[in-house]
């Protein structure tokens, strides 16, 4: 694969320290986490978990300091730890079990469960996949026998499976979109172009990189919201059903369009995760399936030709050809 065990475990590494320096910008340290981002994330919850999560959201602005110092401080171990090499295993399942934590806690459950969700705007949530990296770089081996021989051994997770959990993701994002919330068409509601327009207006260099564009296209698409959603459960489906059926000397296309469409989704609905406004927790979902898809990237595959006694150069060819 293009990006060895040991590249994905440091650009890991990299997401978990710079998510942890996310939580170090001042307004985190006030009640517009509360506000902003966890409050957001409990509304339209299923009774028995807007209960649990509006008592964790009380326990966290009481507390909004000493809880926001202790994410900040989880999340930049996790990521040095990842970085340096060392406790590798013990760095990953902390990595694993603290997802899932921020995941329920802070991201509402990836708002699975409020008829909304949607991967245009980050479901089912950008720190879900970090496990699913974690899985990937998670050394079988010691790392005094890996290092020699670590970066070509797949974690706990083969690589080879990458492209079926790509192409799974690709079904589950058409999924979400057959839920009767994205087929409301009237200009009040109009989801797709709301999801738009929800991310403009948040300052910062936003003002300048991701407003004009987004506020153009959110006036764009609220005369289309069906045909848009339509379109965009066909292209879900299609890149899903060429992920899995293509040879692997042909994916890299498919690969590239799957790298596209998350960039695409990434800026439009998810403004670059809001890092240029000043106020973010992490990049969003689209840099991650972009990386997976990286993951999910072949090299090319060399000829050879084998010297040996008495082969002829038609041999030779016909050999190197073979390989």
């Amino acid at each position: 694969m293009l990006l060895s065990r040991t590249t994905l475990q440091r650009i890991l590494g990299v997401l978990w320290l710079i998510d942890g320096l996310f939580q170090l910008q001042p307004q985190m340290f006030t009640l517009k986490l509360v506000n902003s981002v966890m409050v957001p994330a409990s509304m339209s919850q299923p009774g028995p978990i807007a209960d649990n999560l509006s008592w964790i959201i009380m326990l966290t602005a009481q507390h909004v300091i000493l809880i926001n110092a202790l994410i900040a401080a989880v999340q930049i171990t996790i990521g040095i730890l990842l970085l340096s090499g060392r406790w590798v295993k013990e760095a990953i399942i902390a990595s694993i079990v603290w997802s899932l934590i921020v995941w329920y806690a802070g991201e509402g459950a990836g708002m699975m469960l409020t008829g909304q969700a949607s991967v245009l705007t980050g479901a089912p949530g950008s720190v879900l996949l970090y496990p699913l990296l974690g899985f990937l770089v998670y050394p079988r081996k010691p790392l005094s026998e890996a290092a020699g021989a670590g970066t070509g051994v797949d974690g706990l997770l083969p690589r080879r499976w990458l492209r079926w959990i790509l192409a799974s993701f690709w079904v589950f994002a058409a999924l979400l979109q057959l839920q009767p919330y994205w087929w409301q068409s009237a200009r009040e509601t109009a989801p797709i172009s709301q999801a738009l327009s929800n991310m403009v207006g948040a300052g910062g260099l936003n003002a300048f990189l991701v407003d004009p564009i987004l506020q153009k296209l959110a006036n764009l698409t609220v005369s289309l919201e069906i045909p848009l959603n339509i379109a965009l459960i066909e292209v879900f489906l299609g890149l899903a059903i060429a992920l899995v059926f293509v040879k692997q000397e042909h994916l890299r296309p498919w690969l590239t369009i799957s790298m596209l469409l998350s960039f695409l989704i990434w800026w439009t609905t998810q403004a670059f995760g809001m890092i240029f406004a000043g106020f973010t927790t992490d990049f969003n979902s689209g840099l991650l399936l972009i990386l997976l898809a990286l993951a999910c990237w072949p090299k090319a595959l060399r000829a050879r030709s084998i010297a040996q006694p008495g082969l002829q150069p038609a041999d030779s060819t016909q050999l190197a050809q073979s390989v």
